[in-house]
């Protein structure tokens, strides 16, 4: 009997390979000329999410030291801009593929490492950057001002320590059906609406409370948690159902919104899209339940 259990086994593992290969989308034959075209935009693209990631840290520099010097300007708008910045090399992100696969490129260099660099300038460094210094370390408020802005600094440099650990695992071990953890674009978003809605509610209330910063820097250790851990999370090279590309383009949709908005309405758009994020970062423990208890009716009680 186990001997026949394992050659079903096999038989049914060959059946989901063949429907795999089936699914698979297979390029069109392109001409040399136009591939080499579409190459050089994929490499583009790449570096658009690499300098959107350095535009943002610059930016973010910029406000810290215009506040220590006391230089008078709509400070927020580099701040502002850099969370922007964040969410549009998501965009990049997610369509240099696009122009890679027209043109049959194998995964390369730029494929490989300068991606991965970027992924890393962007949703890495970029994010903790903003998350540390989202907060002055001279702040005269109140103490409690003063504890939550050193403890900014630590939470930006742990979120930027869990996207380095995070990039390393994948570039190490490349999975095509899973991620292990959220990937780092998901969380580099979360950290940008965050620092949006943040901007936002401050220039309605002002400074002076602690509350949003606290509950958001919580939401950014808890978001960097969730990239080193084992769950797994499906990658979008999977075939897609219609709920599935309608929330991606919802998504996308979203992001284009947060960058194009003005200040007093961006607001909507970018909880919207942190909404999303948290139920993307929620998918991962849910289905993992699933997964186990399904797994627990396949076994005999004795």
């Amino acid at each position: 009997m186990p001997a026949k259990s394992n050659n079903m086994d096999q038989e049914t593992s060959k059946q989901d390979a063949e429907e795999v290969k089936e699914t698979k989308w297979k390029p069109p034959e392109l001409p040399r000329f136009l591939r080499n075209i579409l190459a050089i935009i994929a490499n583009t693209i790449t570096f658009l999410n690499f300098a959107s990631g350095v535009a943002a840290i610059v930016l973010v520099s910029i406000n810290a030291r215009n506040f220590y010097l006391g230089i008078e300007l709509d400070n927020f708008q580099f701040v502002l801009w850099a969370g922007r910045l964040v969410l549009l090399a998501i965009i990049f992100d997610f369509t240099d593929g696009i122009p890679a696969r027209l043109a049959q490129k194998k995964p390369g260099f730029f494929g490989t490492f300068v991606d991965s660099a970027a992924d890393t300038v962007s949703f890495g460094l970029a994010p903790t950057v903003m998350i540390a210094l989202s907060l002055p370390l001279r702040n005269t408020i109140s103490p409690a001002h003063q504890i939550l802005g050193v403890f900014s600094v630590l939470v930006g440099v742990y979120f930027g320590f869990c996207t380095l650990f995070r990039l390393v695992r994948f570039t190490k071990t490349p999975s095509k059906k899973w991620f292990k953890g959220i990937p780092s674009p998901g969380a580099g978003c979360a950290a940008a609406c965050y620092i949006i809605i943040k901007l936002y509610i401050e220039s309605q209330i002002g400074t002076d409370s602690i509350a949003t910063p606290i509950i958001g820097l919580i939401l950014m250790i808890l978001t960097g948690t969730m990239m080193i851990v084992q769950i797994k999370y499906p990658t979008t090279k999977l075939p897609k159902n219609f709920l599935e590309i309608f929330l991606l383009g919802l998504a996308a949709v979203t992001i284009v919104a947060c960058v194009a908005t003005p200040f007093a309405y961006v607001i909507y758009p970018a909880a919207f899209m942190f909404a999303l994020t948290i139920f993307y970062i929620s998918y991962g423990p849910f289905y993992m339940v699933k997964h186990m208890m399904d797994r627990a009716k396949t076994v005999d009680d004795y």
